[in-house]
């Protein structure tokens, strides 16, 4: 072993390293101390102003994360929907044994940046369908007349396809649609005027669903149950920055994600969850997000997170009532080594409540997190006839427009508190 050579042998390059590297080590300290007394000074204005702290800590924790070495992109925070006006149309036929499905639908979203989200699609479905008994049912302004004495089944493949607009104001969204008219999605850009508007994400998606119904009695005294199952699998491309975001179904594994988030189940009389991954242009993936909404069941718990988030979000004690619609978004970057890796063990064994346990976890730590509760409508209109005994004839039509407005919304970025998004619905 080499001997350290005595101070007054060193020489003046080997003296100034050895100042470098103790002034070095210095700052690194002084600089641990300023972010533990900034970590402090966050503890305490949280106290006063979440929306105060979370900078100060989301600050602090990029800060330690540079000088630890790591990868340290920062997440956004990204517009409210602040109104929603969808628009559908659906069509089916069945002859024999076949059914036929064609939907048409226009959303038209409000974001809190006054831009306007405009989505054109149109779906396909074709398959199988068996029943026994007839139908005739006509639907106007609310009020159903006619009788339903049938039990029928169907199993359909699906597939769709769609185009993304984002308009400056409502002045030029309402010049899209008009400019769209009733031809479902266009491949090509949009002429307003003497320029053109291009999509800014196009998408398709394909699966498989099965529906089930059981009708009995008539206009007063009638009843039906109705089942609807779906497993679909879309892509969608942001056509200005060349990133393709991967919806997956994520099934019963979507379901215990949420429930790991929340603290809990969520109550809801209808619910869906579900994971998109996102690749940059280079194929690259850098985001996951967890989508979940539902509306509220009659007697119902919320779940203490979801509660929290809510009590924030409308900026005073309130209660959940049934009826109301919750939707959650939590985002994780996937270039953040503990959040990779939980998503590839999950990705390797998706049913394993190992890995499950292990993403929620990053979920509930790592994500940005977005809870919004909305107030909403439906109305719907259309006809509806048909007679079967194992073979089937007959057709539907329906006209249906569903409204929603945002009552509250709350954000809670990684690692940092719930505070209010005021500047999607003022305080």
């Amino acid at each position: 072993m080499a001997k350290r050579r005595p101070e007054s042998t060193l020489t003046a390059t080997d003296q100034r390293r050895n100042a470098q590297r103790g002034q070095a080590t210095i700052d690194y300290v002084a600089l641990i101390a300023v972010l533990a007394v900034l970590l402090a000074a966050a503890a305490t204005i949280a106290v006063s102003g979440n929306g105060v702290a979370n900078g100060v800590l989301g600050q602090v924790r990029r800060a330690l994360c540079i000088v630890t070495g790591g990868s340290c992109p920062a997440q956004e925070r990204r517009p409210c929907v602040v109104a929603s006006d969808r628009d559908t149309r659906h069509l089916a036929v069945s002859i024999v044994v076949v059914r036929l499905d064609e939907d048409h639908y226009v959303l038209r979203e409000k974001l809190s940046d006054d831009t306007v989200r405009l989505t054109v699609a149109e779906r396909d479905g074709a398959g199988v369908e068996g029943g026994i008994g007839a139908r005739a049912r006509l639907k106007l302004r609310g009020r159903t007349i006619g009788f339903d004495r049938e039990a029928r089944a169907a199993l359909q493949g699906v597939f769709g396809n769609g185009r993304v607009y984002i308009a400056r104001n409502d002045r030029e969204a309402d010049e899209i649609l008009r400019a769209i008219g009733d031809g479902g999605p266009r491949l090509g850009p949009i002429q307003l005027g003497h320029r053109g508007v291009r999509p800014s994400e196009t998408f398709v998606e394909g699966g498989i669903r099965g529906i089930t119904r059981i009708g009995l009695g008539d206009d007063i005294l009638g009843v039906s149950l109705d089942g609807f199952g779906e497993a679909v699998i879309g892509a969608r491309r942001d056509e200005r920055s060349g990133a393709v975001t991967i919806a997956l179904n994520a099934g019963a594994s979507g379901g215990a994600l949420l429930s790991a988030l929340l603290s809990g189940p969520a109550g809801t009389s209808d619910s869906l969850a579900g994971l998109a991954l996102t690749l940059d242009r280079d194929h690259r993936p850098v985001e996951l997000t967890l989508t979940a909404g539902g509306v509220l069941a009659d007697g119902s718990q919320v779940p203490p997170a979801l509660a929290r988030a809510l009590l924030v979000a409308a900026g005073r004690p309130t209660v959940m009532t049934a009826g109301r619609r919750w939707e959650v978004t939590a985002r994780v970057d996937l270039r953040d080594p503990d959040v990779a890796a939980a998503w590839a063990a999950f990705r390797r064994h998706p049913t394993d409540r190992a890995a499950i346990d292990a993403l929620g976890e990053r979920l509930r730590t790592h994500a940005h997190v977005d809870v919004r509760s909305y107030a909403f409508s439906s109305e719907s209109s259309g006809v509806a006839g048909g007679v079967s005994l194992g073979l089937k004839v007959g057709g539907e039509y329906e006209h249906a427009r569903d409204r929603a407005r945002l009552l509250a919304a709350a954000s809670r970025p990684p690692f940092g508190l719930w505070e209010q998004r005021a500047d999607c619905v003022p305080a």
